[in-house]
């Protein structure tokens, strides 16, 4: 059975906006590496009843089919239009026993742009990871790449995490470099190869506000993600201060400030380690990330017993206002279509190995493909 959910919305509605919708931005006078005028075009927005479609891991859930996930509740639209997806909450299950869950991701790969993720609540909790990410379309992670924009191999994403972390996976020779007065995070690993064993580079965030239960009290925010020829950068706004070109949809890059994360071009050009990325959220519970962590996260009992009881499980819902996709009209940007996408690979979210299509064909991956059996979800069966 073809799995589960796709990013991408009743007939692709979102991704027929006109490519004549163009925003004009100029770039800060630091980026040196491209000093001309930029053009923003929008190419995909995801939100309100075009959300949805169709398109599915290893931790303590089981993804499901459309069918199933829309019967069941588990995908939905509230009542003000806004959609969402939550890993089922109301049974009690035997210890051990998987709850049914969604995951999501666009028909469309994306090579560079700007990724515009506005969040109105996110999943949190002992046992709980949610994940909004890219992978490569190419099949062959690490050497396809993957960004992780709410979720991560260490803390972020996971438990009663309050920081969010951003983490990218490439392949040898990509690493984090320069001056980190560039962001205001905090730099965690530096190597980004992935193809060996490494955890990616990451990223903290220096707000507390930034993700978990705060995040969401203060009505979520929005999650930027700039990726160009200087490399890729991350913004992340509290409700209250998100950009008035953001809400405008005429985004201007360039006067937001300092990013919260900066990985340069000089150390990990993103045109040459990452293919381009498909668009996935999902809600998982335990797994390695959540499940490992768990004996040392002050979590109570295990992972596995704590997840059974569906009172231990009122913030698993995930509300999506947005998702919105700019390229720049230089040539540098594309879009191609994921139908062949294979999620088996990558770090950020589960996979069953027993299903498991694609290979990496290069040296030094088998570790990780055995690792990530447990974290990343399969799109075909």
């Amino acid at each position: 059975m073809r799995l589960l959910l796709l990013l991408g919305s009743l007939s692709v509605w979102a991704a027929q906006i006109p490519n004549n919708t163009t925003f004009t931005s100029q770039p800060h006078h630091t980026l040196a590496h491209d000093t001309r005028q930029l053009e923003w075009a929008m190419k995909a927005a995801y939100e309100r009843q075009t959300f949805f479609d169709k398109d599915p891991n290893h931790g303590m859930v089981q993804y499901v089919t459309p069918e199933v996930a829309f019967r069941d509740g588990l995908a939905f639209w509230t009542e003000n239009g806004t959609p969402g997806i939550q890993a089922e909450h109301w049974k009690n299950l035997p210890v051990g026993e998987k709850r049914n869950s969604v995951r999501i991701s666009s028909k469309t790969a994306f090579g560079g742009g700007l990724f515009v993720f506005d969040m109105a609540l996110l999943p949190h909790g002992c046992g709980v990871w949610p994940a909004v990410w890219m992978l490569g379309a190419g099949n062959n992670w690490p050497y396809s790449g993957e960004i992780d924009v709410i979720v991560s191999v260490d803390w972020e994403g996971v438990h009663n995490s309050t920081q969010n972390q951003m983490t990218i996976h490439a392949s040898t020779g990509c690493t984090i470099s320069g001056d980190t007065d560039t962001y205001s995070g905090v730099r965690l690993n530096e190597n980004c190869d992935s193809s060996k064993g490494s955890i990616g580079c990451s990223i903290r965030s220096d707000s507390d506000l930034s993700y978990g239960d705060r995040f969401n009290n203060a009505g979520g925010g929005v999650y930027a993600l700039l990726w160009d020829s200087t490399g890729i950068k991350f913004w992340n706004f509290q409700r209250a201060s998100i950009p008035q070109d953001l809400v405008a949809r005429e985004p201007q890059p360039h006067i937001w400030g300092k990013p919260v994360a900066v990985f340069d071009r000089g150390s990990c050009d993103p045109y040459s380690f990452f293919d381009a990325q498909v668009i996935i959220l999902n809600v998982n519970l335990c797994g390695d990330w959540a499940g490992n962590t768990y004996d040392s996260s002050g979590c109570p009992g295990t992972c596995a017993e704590r997840i059974s009881d569906p009172a231990n499980l009122d913030n698993t819902i995930m509300l999506i206002n947005s998702i919105v996709v700019y390229q720049q009209t230089d040539g540098r940007s594309s879009t191609k279509s994921a139908d062949e996408f294979d999620s088996g690979f990558g770090a950020a979210g589960p996979i069953n190995p027993t299903h498991h299509r694609g290979h990496a064909t290069r040296s030094g991956v088998s570790f990780w493909l055995a690792f990530a059996a447990t974290v990343l979800g399969v799109i075909n069966l």
